[in-house]
């Protein structure tokens, strides 16, 4: 295959001055993304200050609620509005957390806000700590990978126009439309198939890192590797790319269900996902506890 590409590009002339012009395209190509790459970082680094500068105000409000054990006041209960309605602008909280936060809004009973509280100091802790880990120095694969992310663009463009240009010559020796007989065909199918590769490929690489990417995000990487790799039955030969193609499109199609949030009416309760077995008993004594004390003290 890589033969027979190679000997229809030299058969042009000028093909170094063509050679040559694709290199400074794909240099270009690598600049850009290694400029955008940069900027997003940046921006992600400036919302997450932002963040914490923001939900810092609500976190002493909890904090000073919890350990006191008097009635709030009407001017200390609009100061607690006041920043669960300014969180609501906190980018880098999790969609569960505001869900959370609107419900505390809506209704400020204690058991929630002592929810919400914790759950707003697990993310406060995950973003302080990625953004410490962005002002330290890199570990020496992070650095690699650092040199080797802004290529990921130049290599997908690369094989797609790889993947065209085989697919031209294939088609020109079979002088036969795909569907003049099924071996016309199976080289169309192995077309999309492995074009479908090269994009959940750039899609696993290109995607941005993040220490706790959550479960719906790691299902999402899994997926991506896993339509990426079926690619890999191609190696059989032509014969495979039906079921190679029927295995990624099985898969595209199941990532809307395994990827997809639970509804409102099937969570344990507002603004959270499903709980794991072994800690749905340790919540509902939390709750259970925290509506004890908040009519204790409302008493």
């Amino acid at each position: 295959m890589l033969q027979r590409w190679m000997f229809f590009l030299f058969s042009y002339p000028g093909f170094v001055a063509l050679l040559l012009g694709i290199i400074a395209i794909f240099l270009g190509i690598y600049i850009w993304s290694a400029t955008e790459i940069r900027r997003s970082r940046d921006r992600r680094t400036q919302a997450i200050r932002d963040t914490l500068y923001i939900t810092t105000p609500l976190l002493g409000q909890l904090t000073f609620i919890e350990n006191r054990q008097s009635t709030r006041t009407e001017a200390e209960q609009h100061e607690l509005l006041n920043a669960m309605l300014a969180c609501r602008t906190a980018v880098s909280l999790s969609p569960q957390l505001q869900d959370q936060i609107r419900s505390c809004i809506q209704d400020p009973d204690p058991a929630r806000l002592t929810l919400m509280h914790r759950a707003l100091e697990r993310e406060s802790s995950s973003l302080s700590e990625e953004l410490r880990s962005q002002a330290h120095s890199v570990h020496w694969w992070e650095a690699v990978w650092n040199v080797i992310r802004p290529a990921v663009e130049p290599l997908a463009v690369a094989a797609w126009l790889y993947l065209i240009a085989d697919f031209i010559i294939v088609q020109q020796g079979l002088n036969q439309p795909f569907w003049h007989g099924w071996v016309n065909a199976l080289f169309w199918i192995r077309f999309i198939s492995l074009c479908i590769t090269v994009l959940y490929g750039y899609l696993l690489l290109a995607s941005p890192r993040r220490r706790t990417p959550g479960a719906s995000g790691t299902m999402t990487k899994v997926l991506y590797a896993l339509i990426a790799l079926c690619s890999l039955l191609h190696f059989i030969g032509p014969v495979a790319a039906p079921y190679t193609l029927g295995l990624q499109l099985i898969l595209f199609v199941s990532g809307f269900r395994l990827t997809g949030t639970s509804s409102r009416s099937e969570r344990p309760y507002a603004g959270h996902t499903e709980l794991e077995p072994a800690k749905e008993a340790s919540t509902e004594t939390e709750v259970n506890t925290a509506r004890k004390s908040g009519a204790k003290v409302d008493e």
